[in-house]
């Protein structure tokens, strides 16, 4: 292993090894990794990457650590952070209703909301709060209050050691409910997307942005967590739950049950497995109220997926990524 880091560090000086996972996710549970690299340099990126698979290290790229389980063991390989506090914002096109601007993967998803929101463009108002960068977002189709971020993209830019660098259509992304080829294959690394927004007056902007924090505050846990554990459900439910449990009719209507209101009916909220605990709040939350192991957490996890499958017949899916090595 030793001789393994110096061969990384004598490439990209700035390599470090022996690094706490749980200090690099909002969750601030995960064990060691053997290597760890941040940087907010697309190309370097690429070089570490490239890098890695000459070397046959094992990676994973993260951005700001939100949706993440890291492992109790840790990763035996390398964890490269992609995030730059001053990622770049470039406008491509601009007329009198739109901007269309390519922001880097590694740029904060709060900073952009910030900018874009400032700047008079509408677009990402439903993103303030939430924590992790464009690259993350992209990856996992992020959204709130009934937006996304496929609702601006028009293209995303990637890179894979073989193909080099793509260029992905709106449609090749295959965005669907917290979903996207990136995120199914993990093959592609996010460099960089194109979004579209729509000029509006800054105090329309600002309004919705403000109301948007204020509903945030009120569904969020106050303790660490690593976001929604799991994705709303889409389908229908079976017709004979409605007479027990009418709201069922109206979210099957839409085919969309969300996974906080079904975890509220098994009456999970507020189990504990260690430190760790089903959100009182909020069902779909797992937050961690002093040191929580990873385990803890996939502990609760099967016990919900049981429990919600036992009552509704309905297997819910995880929207967090697992890092690292599960029993």
């Amino acid at each position: 292993m030793e001789n393994r880091f110096q061969e990384l560090k004598d490439v990209f000086p700035g390599m470090k090894s022996n690094i706490s996972l749980r200090d690099n996710s909002t969750f601030k549970i995960g064990g060691m990794a053997d290597y760890f690299y941040e940087t907010g340099d697309s190309e370097e990126l690429k070089s570490v990457i490239k890098f890695c698979k000459d070397k046959g290290i094992d990676f994973s790229v993260i951005g700001g650590g939100s949706n993440i389980l890291f492992s109790d063991n840790g990763y035996r390989g390398l964890v490269i952070v992609y995030k730059n506090s001053f990622g770049k914002f470039d406008p491509v096109f601009q007329d009198d209703d739109k901007v269309y601007l390519k922001i880097d993967a590694s740029v904060l998803l709060s900073e952009a909301v910030i900018k874009i929101s400032n700047a008079g463009y509408s677009g990402f108002e439903w993103a303030v709060g939430i924590p992790g960068t464009i690259g993350g977002a992209i990856n996992g189709n992020a959204g709130a209050f009934g937006g996304s971020i496929s609702d601006n993209i028009i293209e995303v830019s990637t890179y894979s050691v073989g193909e080099g660098e793509k260029v992905f259509s709106k449609e090749e992304c295959d965005f669907r409910y917290r979903s996207t080829i990136f995120k199914k294959t993990q093959k592609h690394v996010i460099l960089s997307g194109v979004f579209s927004f729509v000029k509006e007056d800054n105090s329309s902007v600002l309004a919705r942005v403000k109301a948007n924090i204020q509903k945030r505050a009120e569904k969020q846990p106050k303790h660490f967590s690593a976001g929604s554990i799991f994705k709303n459900y889409e389908g229908r439910c079976n017709r004979k739950l409605y007479k027990k449990y009418p709201e069922l009719e109206k979210f099957s209507e839409n085919e969309l049950v969300p996974a906080g209101y079904l975890i509220d009916r098994c009456n999970l909220k507020g189990m504990r497995i260690g430190d760790a605990q089903i959100d009182q709040k909020n069902g779909n939350f797992i937050v961690n109220v002093g040191n929580a192991k990873a385990d803890n957490v996939v502990k609760l996890i099967h016990i919900i997926k049981k429990e919600v499958n036992d009552r509704f017949g309905i297997l819910l899916d995880e929207e967090i990524k697992y890092i690292g090595e599960f029993k």
